[in-house]
């Protein structure tokens, strides 16, 4: 029964990717018609070059979640860097980000102490959770800056780490709601992102793997996604 469910939610996590690949298709079969119009091609190249790459990255966390969600009992955890991996997340996305004029910022409430993660997979998370939020981001009336925070807090059971940023849509109510619908409807996420937002349930299946859990959270008044992870000095403890 469990193989069985497993199999369900892989097909339609499949299905949302396969909704999510039509707009980057769609956006470099444009730029490549602009580029042979234009005496001035590059600028269209570069963008062609930075949506393909995100593209083949969120297939890669897809497929990285598959391998884990298989090997659910056997996933080595490691003491993690959280600063580290929210860094390197933040120069993965730096590029897209640029070219949707979205500023990330890193924001860390103190020094912390590693927590237990899957590495690989934790930064394949944020970096899908990122793709959702400055796509997100993009319909913010013009003029106006879109600021993505990717931060970690300390909290009541371990160190909160997501992305956040302005978006009044998204509550609790409504990320249970997307759970339910996804795979069903092609925008689960209506009130976030006009796109399938798979990256978000790609990053679902990552953290699912580590058992944590992707939740609505805040963070300096600004609503994200964020997941909680023990630290390594917890587990020394028990």
């Amino acid at each position: 029964m469990t193989n069985r469910r497993q199999h369900f939610a892989d097909e339609r996590l499949l299905q949302l990717l396969a909704e999510q690949m039509k707009l980057p298709l769609l956006q470099i079969a444009r730029q490549a018609e602009l580029a042979q119009m234009s005496r001035r091609p590059r600028q269209f190249l570069e963008t062609i070059e930075d949506t393909a790459d995100s593209s083949l990255k969120l297939l890669d966390s897809y497929l990285l979640s598959l391998r884990l969600a298989r090997t659910h009992t056997s996933i080595q955890l490691e003491p993690v860097s959280v600063a580290a991996v929210l860094s390197e997340t933040a120069e993965a996305l730096a590029k897209l980000a640029k070219q949707y004029d979205c500023k990330l910022e890193l924001h860390l409430s103190g020094r912390y102490e590693p927590i237990m993660a899957h590495r690989a997979g934790l930064e394949a998370a944020l970096t899908s959770l990122g793709y959702v939020f400055i796509e997100a981001q993009s319909s913010l009336p013009e003029g106006e800056q879109a600021v993505i925070k990717l931060a970690a807090h300390r909290g009541k059971t371990g160190i909160v780490a997501g992305l956040f940023a302005n978006m009044d849509g998204l509550s609790a109510d409504m990320f249970r709601r997307a759970r339910h619908l996804f795979g069903q409807a092609h925008q689960p996420l209506t009130h976030v992102t006009a796109g399938s937002g798979a990256g978000v349930f790609v990053a679902d299946s990552l953290l699912s793997s580590m058992s944590a859990r992707l939740r609505v959270a805040h963070h300096q008044k600004l609503s994200g996604l964020a997941a909680t992870f023990p630290t390594s000095s917890q587990l020394n403890l028990i």
